[in-house]
Order: structure tokens, then sequence, then C-alpha cells
């Protein structure tokens, strides 16, 4: 290996490969890495079965994942290692139960401080009530008899029962502060769009980066679909509230024929974008073709007037090469596009 000193004093070396013939060396380096860790998951997964099979055990999923993690434990550290690298690519399992805890704990909080606010009120409530009804009371008897001192013991009596209430009046702002906060919380955290009930932007957008890692690693194929209601179906709807319902019906409609696997999001003004993990291209345009049949049957009376619902699609292959903002531009161009 020859070396020289370049323009910046910097010490390199020179080769007679060009860049290309660099590139694609490179490449052949990666597929041979990529099909080694899949020999090895491979191998890793069928003695898993094999194990289940001896030990006489049905190899339901959720039995497959004990035996999985059960058997792993049972390899050497270099073993474990390389597989749990490959593990580790594929976080979502865990995430889910991690988001899951979080927003467990953070309404078991918020019920706990919604109750105390709820305690906080019914004793304001009372305390309001009993200044009320003392008021009144004292307020014939100094009509009768207005002596000075019996004025005197109506104001502290007053006063006492307003710092009272002041002292309440700052625990249920307290606890409205407390509540506040764990909503904004669990608004932050939320994977779900509440208005259509399926997933959200950030968490699809977490997905999607996820699913291009391992397709990188992996070389399967994956897709995305860009789908919303036909322009002149929602134009013919006056009310809001109406194309809402419209929306949200049809894209419920979609995830009820997804796969377990499938992530459908909506992204923004109407817009939903779909992953059909481990699927190409043709196989996508067959679950389009099959989503557009089923949401098709499905009529809204609205003022008196049907409405068939359609919907326009658009199908990306995803391709790891590209960015996450790349990938979907170019699903949602295509679709209004269309």
């Amino acid at each position: 290996m020859k070396y020289k000193i370049d323009s910046s004093g910097e010490v390199v070396y020179e080769t007679s490969k060009n860049i290309e013939d660099i590139s694609v060396e490179q490449n052949n380096l990666d597929v041979k890495e990529r099909k080694r860790k899949l020999q090895q998951i491979n191998l890793f997964a069928k003695q898993v079965v094999d194990r289940m099979i001896k030990d006489m055990v049905p190899p339901t999923p959720e039995n497959y994942l004990i035996y999985f993690e059960k058997y792993l434990e049972e390899k050497s550290p270099a073993q474990k290692d390389a597989i749990k690298k490959i593990l580790d690519l594929e976080k979502q399992s865990d995430a889910n139960k991690e988001y899951m805890a979080r927003m467990d704990s953070y309404l078991k909080e918020n019920f706990d401080n919604t109750k105390k606010i709820l305690d906080d009120i019914n004793s304001l409530y009372s305390h309001v009530n009993k200044i009320k009804n003392y008021i009144k009371k004292k307020g014939i008897e100094l009509s009768k008899n207005p002596t000075k001192s019996n004025i005197l013991t109506f104001e502290n009596k007053i006063s006492s029962a307003l710092t009272s209430l002041e002292k309440q009046q700052e625990e249920v702002k307290e606890d409205y502060i407390n509540i506040s906060k764990l909503m904004k919380k669990f608004n932050k955290e939320s994977i779900f769009d509440k208005k259509y009930e399926v997933y959200n932007k950030k968490y699809f957008m977490d997905i999607l980066k996820s699913e291009l890692e391992n397709m990188q690693n992996f070389t399967y194929k994956s897709t995305m679909i860009a789908f919303s209601i036909k322009k002149e179906i929602l134009k013919d709807v006056k009310l809001k509230s109406d194309r809402d319902i419209i929306i949200k019906t049809v894209s419920n409609m979609v995830l009820g024929r997804l796969r377990r696997s499938d992530i459908l999001a909506h992204y923004e003004d109407g817009i939903f974008l779909l992953i059909l993990k481990h699927t190409d291209f043709e196989q996508a345009k067959k679950a389009v073709e099959s989503i557009k049949n089923f949401v098709s049957f499905s009529n809204f009376i609205i003022d008196g007037k049907q409405i068939q619902a359609k919907i326009d699609t658009n199908i990306v292959e995803l391709d790891p090469r590209l960015s996450i903002d790349e990938i979907i531009g170019s699903a949602i161009e295509g679709l209004l596009n269309d």
C-alpha cells in the first residue's frame, strides 16, 4: 500500500482501484454480512421449534416467544450476544410495553388527582353552604339586635370562614395544575389519534424509521399506502362533523381489514398512511383493491341524500436509501395528483 501527503497535510494511502470498484466490494461485503445474520437467526429459530416439538408444546406465537427467550438463555455468551444484536433491530414490542406502563402510571396518577380535586370541591361546596346559612341566620339576628359586639363577632366569623375558603381554593388550584401537567404529558406521549381512533403521525414516523432500518439489514420488501376519501364525495357534505364521521368510519373499516403487523395512522388533513410489512408492490396492489371494494359497500345518509364512500390511493415501495421525508412526500404527492 502506498502513502502520500494530501493538500491539507494529511497522510492518505493510494490505491489502484477506482471508487466504483470499492463501492461494489463494500456492497458485496454488506450482502455477505446480511446473509450471515439471516443464517444465524434461521438456525436458532429452527432449534427453538425442534425443542418445542420435543417437549410436545404447541407452536403458538405466545409459546414460541416463551421458548425463544428461554432457549436463548442456554446459549453461549457469544451466540447470545450475536442474536440479541439482531433482536435489537426489532424493539417495537418492548417499546409498546414501556409505553403502556407509562400511560398506566399517568392514568393512575391522574385518577388520584381527579379524586382529590373532587373531594376538595365537595368540601368547598359544603363550606360555602354553611357560610351562606350562617350569613342568613346572623343577618336576621343583627337586624333585630345590631349591637357592636354582635357585629364584631359576625365579622370575625366571616373572616375566619373566608381564610378557610381561600386555603381550599389554593388546594383545588394545585390539583388542577397537576392534572393539567399530566394531561400534557399524556398527549405528548400518546400514540393514538383520538379523533379518528388510529395511530398518530408521531408514532407512525417512529415505526417507519424502525422498518427502514430492519429492511436495510435483512433486505426484504415492505410498502406504504397513502389514502383519503375522494374529494368530490366530501365536497358534497356541508357540515364538518358529518365529514369527520365519514372519514372516521372509513378509516376504521380499513383498520378492520388489516393484519396485526400492519400500521395505520392519520397523517394530516384526512390523509392516512398505511405500512404493509413484508409486502411487495404487487401484493400491496391486491390489498388496495380488496380495501377499495370493501369500502365501496358502505353508504351514508347525509341530509336525506345517500353517499357511497370511495377512496383515492397511492402505493410506494419503502426504500431504505431514501429519507423518511422523501418516502412520505412521494406517497402523498402521488395521492394528491391522482
